[in-house]
């Protein structure tokens, strides 16, 4: 089609007339709405069929203004209050019980309470090795070393966490804090064996037992800051939770004691030194009693960030222990049974003096997890029962545990090796043991090895195995007993692999191999020379569900095996050993 050539002015003037006249509308609309909502309240944005929120007015405090000569004040918003809609029952918003506004206490001199309370129940059932009773037994015709190994139990604690804390504590540590946390526990088992859960067998099979202890109760007082990124240097006094290492191979226990700590270099660089001073644990709890068991230990420590490569950091520890314990005499627990000296060997009297020298890394080398762990222990025993003669200490212990995430999958695998005593009347006591160790390790609490005390069968009122413990320490229980250096030791290698199912729903599965670093001590203790090393396989696997996706609840669930090898059919026979556990943990 052909335009006539003398309407193109007249459309272009028409064109510029209708877009000057079209801009200013849009820009006179502007300039209105502008103005009338300097006046206006803007609606709310509304779900459908629910109700306008209704939010409560800002609290405003009335403050001189120092940079006017005049006396006029200005309102200034109350920045601890001026959003709070908290609940005291909601610990997921702004909450006066979870240290969110000050209880008490001047402008930048304010005082915060925090509480926490934790409810543990747990229902275990397991088959453990357990011998026939002495003076008494359920089944007195049968002719074995072993009796009925069936347990079962409930525990139920209740921990109450209360801090009372001084100082903005999102920038730099407290000025001051005090802290109290007691541990209510009660616990019931009951055996199919008599002479197990006391040593009197008119007890019967079943014991009821209740305990409160601290957990912890300290001051923690901040010294001072030595850099304007608030490296600081602080102190705690009292009862209190410490770990020596990143896994709780040599020492993690709450013991009274002095501990002063702080970083250095923009946090590159963490310290510790510490003096503790044990108390015996209640028999039947594990809890803190205020007995003292008569020993000290004396921890430094040094970490430092992004060593070698970010996300990998390096420690290392030297501790020193001194148990007086043999200077004291005997001591029996709740149940009856001698745990200091060991009923084991000529059962006289010890004292140690031991120390560790312990190296550690854990971290990250680009997606690969990692955690090393390398310890030498030395010192003395004065006397051993196995020996019958003064020690001179010099073992070791290696652990190493590698992770790789694959998306929602976690592979695993981890090695353990702690040395044993070669010849238990030699002077040399080679087998490593710790202090009081709670390893999370290959499996940790699911795997049997470590979720059960196993005992020895023919070797008095002593452990191979003992709860939440990796080592074969012949060791008259953990809780009161003391550390025994003559002792077989132990290799193992596990293979896990961690599914996160779902965000509420994870599955811990493990495989471990176990044996005997040296046998020597096994055969003298049971005078047979055929023990072998092999101990046997542990399987585990465990389930964690959180059905709110936090962990304020939780439910575990757990069963473990330990298929014997040839080296635990010695003692134990051919059973499989096994257990079953739940738990549901509640938090606020």
């Amino acid at each position: 089609m052909i335009i006539n050539r003398g309407f193109v002015p007249i459309f272009s003037r028409i064109y510029l007339l209708a877009h000057s006249v079209t801009a200013g509308c849009i820009t006179f609309a502007l300039l209105v709405t502008s103005a009338l909502a300097e006046d206006s309240v803007p609606i709310p944005r509304q779900r459908p069929g629910y109700d306008i929120p209704i939010v409560p007015p800002t609290i405003y405090e009335s403050v001189p203004d120092r940079n006017s000569s005049a006396s006029d004040f200005v309102p200034v918003p109350d920045r601890w209050r001026m959003f709070y809609a908290g609940k005291w029952y909601d610990p997921y918003n702004q909450n006066i019980l979870k240290g969110d506004l000050p209880v008490f206490g001047s402008p930048g001199h304010e005082w915060f309470f925090k509480l926490d309370l934790i409810s543990e129940t747990r229902v275990q059932r397991s088959k453990v090795a357990f011998p026939v009773g002495i003076s008494s037994t359920v089944k007195p015709g049968r002719i074995n070393t072993l009796g009925n190994g069936m347990l079962s139990g409930v525990v139920q604690n209740v921990i109450t966490r209360a801090s009372l804390i001084r100082g903005n504590t999102t920038f730099k540590p407290p000025e001051y804090e005090i802290r109290i946390t007691p541990v209510f526990s009660f616990n019931r088992f009951q055996t199919n064996e008599t002479g197990v859960l006391n040593i009197n067998p008119s007890r019967g099979r079943t014991r009821n037992d209740d305990h409160i202890g601290f957990l912890e109760l300290f001051g923690d007082l901040h010294l001072l800051d030595i850099s304007d990124r608030y490296d600081f240097i602080s102190s705690r006094f009292g009862i209190q939770e410490f770990q020596s290492d990143f896994r709780g191979f040599i020492y993690s226990d709450s013991a009274p004691g002095i501990r002063f700590f702080g970083n250095i270099d923009d946090n590159k660089f963490q310290w510790n030194l510490a003096w503790f001073s044990r108390l015996d644990k209640d028999t039947n709890s594990g809890m803190n009693t205020f007995d003292t068991r008569h020993e000290d230990v004396f921890i430094a420590n040094l970490y430092h960030q992004d060593t070698l490569v970010l996300g990998h950091q390096l420690q290392a520890s030297l501790i020193y222990r001194d148990d007086r314990a043999g200077n004291h005499g005997f001591h029996y627990d709740n149940n009856g049974f001698l745990r200091r000296p060991a009923s084991i060997g000529d059962e006289r009297p010890k004292n140690i003096s031991s120390g560790y020298l312990s190296f550690n890394g854990d971290g990250h080398f680009d997606r690969i997890n990692t955690t090393t762990s390398v310890n030498y222990a030395f010192g003395t025993e004065s006397h051993n029962p196995i020996a019958g003669r003064r020690q001179n200490i010099e073992a070791f212990m290696v652990a190493q545990e590698f992770s790789y995430d694959l998306d929602w999958i976690r592979f695993r695998t981890s090695a353990f090796w702690a040395s044993g005593d070669k010849d238990p009347f030699d002077s040399k006591a080679q087998g490593f043991d710790a202090i009081f160790d709670n390893p999370n390790f290959a499996g940790g609490d699911l795997s049997f090895w470590q979720s059960q005390g196993i005992p020895f069968i023919g070797g008095g009122e002593v452990f191979l195995t003992n709860f939440n413990s990796l080592l074969p320490n012949l060791r008259a229980g953990k809780e009161e007993g003391q550390s025994n250096f003559v002792n077989p030791g132990l290799r193992l290698v596990n293979l896990g692999v961690d599914f996160e199912l779902s965000p509420t729903l994870k599955l811990i599965t493990n495989a471990s191999y176990l044996q005997f670093d040296q046998t020597a001590v096994l055969e003298t203790l049971r005078q047979d020379g055929s023990y072998d090393r092999e101990i046997g396989y542990d399987l585990s696997a465990g389930l964690l569900y959180r059905p709110f996706m936090t962990n304020n609840i939780q439910f575990r669930f757990g069963t473990a095996a330990l298929i014997p090898g040839k080296g635990l059919r010695n003692t134990y026979g051919d059973n499989t050993l096994y257990n079953f556990f739940g738990d549901m943990i509640l938090e606020y």
